[in-house]
């Protein structure tokens, strides 16, 4: 009998073989101390030196993103945050929690493709996988949706130094109502969350490749401390594994940080230290 025949050793050449394969990934866990979330944002703030630095919390939840950009700013004043959550309880969360910074707007509304109204779900007031999905939990609501150019039309017509995006597998259509500020260039950065989710609402990585095709920015993959330029689509991207991916103005200095990445023939991956 082959050994691969037996269950207990298909199971243990399984999840050696998995291990194996994400660590070559450069897959880990979604910890934003840990997986270049925190650093991204950092280096975008240290870039932002004239007037206002505005960011976009899309997705904000209880607002550790938005606190922490009020952390690492070297002057926290010149930093204005327009933090979005659909949810009704998580707002006031995010009202009480900033309730002193006048540089703090909470939005309640949800982003999407198109405008309108749309049941968002919940399991918890404050959970962090709450979303425009009946996967997310039995409790629901009705709330307000809007796309990111209106959104960017009405509170800040202005430049955006950064937009975070974690949506539970809703950032790609979040993108798709970006159309205007991505032809723009409008936003210097945006990162975005990809997992399994994206299945949900029909979207994936290639969506992605094709929505920015003649327009000022590159996809990078956000490591935990730079990051890999992808600049055409494989096969072997859309896997669905928990990251977060950065779109990149070309005119961004965050585009000398990092590597050119691409996969050879045997679908391995391979960079080169130019970008």
């Amino acid at each position: 009998m082959l050994l691969g025949d037996s269950g207990l050793a298909r199971r243990l050449i399984w999840r050696t073989g998995r291990k194996l394969y994400m660590y070559a990934r450069g897959e880990g866990p979604n910890d934003p101390h840990t997986n270049g979330e925190y650093w991204l944002l950092e280096r975008v703030l240290g870039a932002s030196r004239q007037g206002p630095t505005v960011l976009l919390d899309v997705g904000a939840n209880v607002g550790d993103w938005s606190a922490e950009a009020l952390r690492l700013a070297p002057d926290s004043t010149t930093v204005e945050i327009l933090a979005i959550e659909p949810s009704h309880a998580t707002c006031a969360m995010l009202t009480a929690r900033f309730g002193d910074r006048r540089n703090v707007a909470v939005h309640e509304c949800a982003l999407s493709a198109a405008s309108g109204h749309a049941a968002f779900y919940s399991s918890s007031d404050g959970a962090g996988t709450n979303s425009l999905s009946p996967l997310s939990g039995p409790t629901t609501e009705t709330v307000r949706v809007m796309t990111m150019d209106e959104l960017l039309l009405h509170s800040a017509p202005g430049a955006v130094a950064m937009a975070k995006i974690d949506a539970e597998g809703a950032d790609a259509l979040i993108l798709r109502g970006a159309e205007r500020a991505l032809t723009s260039g409008a936003i210097q950065v945006i990162q975005f969350e990809y997992n399994w989710r994206w299945l949900l609402f029909h979207q994936s990585l290639r969506d992605i490749f094709e929505l920015i095709a003649g327009k000022p920015y590159r996809l990078a993959k956000l490591m935990s401390r730079g990051l890999h330029y992808y600049e055409i689509w494989h096969p072997e991207l859309d896997r669905f594994f928990e990251g977060n991916y950065v779109l990149v103005r070309n005119d961004s200095a965050l585009t000398s940080i990092g590597s050119v990445v691409s996969f050879d023939h045997f679908n391995a991956l391979q960079s080169s230290d130019s970008v």
